[in-house]
């Protein structure tokens, strides 16, 4: 167990851009590309099954074949598998590289912390190289649980070998996550940009 400083950063939101609300949302043109939109799709997977998938309880492929079954286009999983995750990987750059500074200054630990199932996870850590800006990525469906639950905090925590919940500093885009990061004696700010992370990383560490 460790009690240096540490820094875990959310990706939806944080790290990538692609999400709900965003400018440049990964669906932007799934209307166009698979004819459904993400409203539909949000309601006939992401709030259904997915989360089981978020949990680690049911494989992606699993449920998404399921779904895709639906709308005539099972034959056609792994190339809708390959868009979406192309599409929701975009990747702010200017985070990465604050993180890396913060890592080279401070000789801190720095961590991903998110909601997120097996393949998207090995896709962002491998494919796209958010692995070599992570001690790791630590993520729902390994831990069995989703933010903003307590467990998924504490299980984090002992994952990261951290002793002292106070040498953690959380960035996350969601207020609920944060409180509960709070909840459990993390540091946890609410993020605002990347002006925000960079005015939190001059002191921390």
């Amino acid at each position: 167990m460790t009690s240096g400083p540490v820094l875990v950063l959310d990706i939806d939101g944080v790290v990538s851009l692609g999400q709900p609300g965003s400018a440049q949302p990964w669906y932007a043109t799934l209307k166009a590309d698979w004819g459904f939109d993400h409203d539909e799709m949000a309601h006939g997977f992401f709030r259904g099954e997915f989360l089981e998938v978020l949990r680690g309880r049911l494989d992606l492929y699993v449920a998404l074949h399921a779904y895709l079954a639906t709308k005539g286009l099972a034959d056609r999983l792994e190339e809708f598998v390959a868009y979406w995750f192309e599409k929701d990987a975009v990747i702010d750059r200017e985070v990465l590289a604050q993180a890396d500074a913060w890592r080279s200054r401070t000789g801190g630990r720095c961590f991903a912390a998110s909601n997120q199932e097996h393949h998207r996870v090995a896709y962002l850590r491998d494919t796209v190289g958010l692995g070599a800006h992570f001690d790791e990525v630590i993520y729902s469906a390994a831990l069995g649980v989703c933010k903003p639950d307590r467990v998924f905090f504490t299980n984090a925590q002992a994952r990261m070998g951290v002793l002292a919940a106070q040498s953690i500093l959380f960035v996350d885009d969601a207020a609920a996550n944060v409180d509960a990061a709070r909840a459990c004696g993390w540091r946890a700010m609410l993020y605002r940009g990347p002006e925000s992370l960079a005015r939190a990383l001059q002191t921390w560490g």
